[in-house]
């Protein structure tokens, strides 16, 4: 009988119990991570890597008289080096009782959890910003203001400078917000496709694809122009949208060198907790050669928008009521405080928890006569992000 080895399991990588979270987020640019260049471009020691260039002159005419019998060098290399930055780790302590007590408590389901709501998007919203920085550097950022009316002529003009610096159609990558996509699915020479043959009308308005390049909708909260990756990934203050990034995945090397996962059973140290700890190291790097293949629209910084509101006298000497509040959008709420003056209202994307109370129409805030009641709209999807607000002279009771 063959002598049976024992293997140590890993259970950080079963996740074979299923779990209902909403919309299970996978990367959006696996391409960037996944590429030739990513495996190629790697830290032989440390955290530099070494990309090595060369140029070269171009040929000349052939004199068939005369053989001067000089030859000369007619190559240089170069070399960019690059340095890894992204070192993250993440850890949790999980309780046996907690994983009694819930069927949902599993390592499985957490480190599922955390893979696909944190740890790919966190990549993804690095790779954009990253590419963005990289263009703005190059001058190959532009701000034109797309509509379903110009955006074709916006994008042929963009493959024309692609094409024009020797970037291969068939390698064009594009991805864009859903906001921008809807614009090309309404532009004006997109064709629809409308599938009779089994009885049923099915109509594709995709646009998977556009004069041979790949087009892919990324959702905006990823595609912005800076982020804040002090604990988890947050959009950076002042930092702008951006519609749509063209590139050439080789352009880029995105590297993965150290990516684990540990998991050790109870103990007297953890206190009869299981331990779960991650850690991945990772960067995304634009080639000094290939900046002519990354490109980027950017859509202007969005204003605070106001929000309209009355108010009336409360129930006593210190209450404020507010009135005519329109329902807020799907997602989004309204918020309160009192302050001295009119102004200062929240910047637009600034994140309004501490001080701010959640409010709806009639409700009463507690104030005095000389005050003033801001109102604000926000995001409740992105940490209360104020999306607009307005501020009316307190009417306090009697």
């Amino acid at each position: 009988m063959p002598e049976f080895n024992q293997q140590t399991l890993n259970y950080t990588t079963e996740y074979s119990k299923a779990m209902a979270n909403a919309y299970p987020y996978w990367s959006y640019f696996s391409d960037l991570y996944g590429s030739p260049n990513s495996a190629t471009y790697k830290p032989l020691g440390g955290k530099a890597i070494a990309v090595q260039g060369m140029t070269v002159s171009g040929a000349r005419s052939v004199d068939r008289d005369n053989l001067d019998g000089k030859f000369t060098r007619n190559f240089n290399t170069d070399q960019q080096i690059l340095t890894m930055r992204m070192d993250r780790e993440w850890d949790t302590l999980v309780d046996p009782m907690d994983m009694r007590e819930d069927a949902i408590v599993t390592i499985a389901n957490i480190t599922q959890t955390f893979n696909q709501f944190q740890k790919m998007p966190e990549q993804d919203a690095y790779a954009v910003a990253q590419l963005y920085e990289a263009a703005s550097g190059f001058g190959t950022v532009d701000n034109t203001s797309m509509t379903k009316d110009n955006i074709l002529e916006t994008w042929d003009t963009y493959l024309a400078y692609m094409v024009d610096n020797r970037v291969p159609r068939d390698r064009i990558r594009v991805k864009m917000t859903p906001s921008t996509y809807k614009l090309l699915k309404e532009a004006a020479g997109i064709t629809r496709f409308v599938e009779a043959d089994t009885g049923i009308r099915n109509i594709d308005r995709n646009v998977g694809k556009l004069d041979g390049v790949l087009i892919a909708e990324v959702p905006s909260d990823i595609m912005m122009s800076a982020y804040d990756f002090a604990q988890g990934w947050v959009a950076a203050p002042g930092a702008s949208q951006v519609n749509m990034v063209m590139y050439d995945p080789l352009a880029i090397a995105a590297p993965i060198v150290y990516d684990v996962s540990m998991m050790s059973a109870p103990t007297a140290q953890s206190k009869g907790k299981w331990l779960y700890y991650e850690r991945y190291y990772y960067d995304v790097f634009v080639l000094n050669n290939r900046k002519t293949g990354i490109l980027a629209n950017l859509a202007a910084l969005p204003s605070l928008g106001s929000v309209q509101f009355s108010t009336s006298a409360g129930s006593s000497s210190t209450l404020t009521v507010i009135n005519g509040l329109p329902a807020a959008p799907f997602g989004m709420q309204y918020v309160a405080k009192s302050q001295a003056a009119a102004t200062p209202l929240p910047a637009y994307g600034e994140s309004l928890t501490s001080g701010w109370a959640p409010i709806q129409n009639g409700s009463a805030i507690t104030t005095a006569d000389s005050q003033y009641i801001v109102v604000a709209l926000v995001n409740k999807t992105k940490n209360n992000a104020a999306v607009a607000a307005s501020a009316v002279a307190a009417v306090v009771g009697s």
